[in-house]
């Protein structure tokens, strides 16, 4: 377990490091990344995974 750990700790810290690098070699790609392109990613996950749960229930109670 504590393996696991480590790994994702290290994992973590050499992707913060390289996300940290790319900002400060692109600013404007990392601004546009962080304030545009996330919130539309968080929204299109929370589209898909309502999708995901809400369709095959819609089958199975005969709504579709």
């Amino acid at each position: 377990m504590s393996v696991l750990f480590k790994r994702v700790h290290e994992l973590d810290k050499r992707l913060e490091a390289k996300t940290e690098r790319f900002s400060f070699r692109h600013p404007v790609l990392s601004f546009f990344f962080l304030f545009i392109g996330m919130p539309i990613c968080v929204l299109a996950a929370v589209f898909l995974f309502t999708v995901v749960i809400s369709v095959p229930v819609a089958l199975i109670f005969g709504w579709l």
